[in-house]
């Protein structure tokens, strides 16, 4: 069996090339479409729950990635990360 106490080696997080690491904004952008997943599953899970209990458990996650969304949307719009779709326009609108 092998030792997993040994040190870790010494690493410099800015040597690694900008091409190779997340910035904050993919980060953040990655982080908010797995809190979209997450929810969709939580008010599934309540959905499909039986038991009121179980249904409890769902109510009450969802709550906190809801608290969680809400901090996270407003960092967002603080430090300018949110990515917005473009505009869709119908096909003819812009001949009106």
């Amino acid at each position: 069996m092998r030792d997993v106490t040994y040190s870790k080696p010494k690493s410099e997080p800015n040597t690694v090339p900008l091409g190779a690491k997340l910035t904050d904004n993919e980060i953040t952008n990655g982080l908010a479409f797995k809190l979209v997943t997450s929810s969709q599953h939580c008010t599934k899970g309540k959905a499909d729950a039986v038991r009121n209990d179980a249904g409890k458990m769902w109510i009450e996650f969802f709550l906190e990635w809801a608290m969680f969304g809400g901090t996270l949307k407003t960092i967002m719009r603080k430090r300018g990360w949110i990515k917005v779709p473009p505009y869709y326009f119908p096909p003819g609108f812009m001949n009106k």
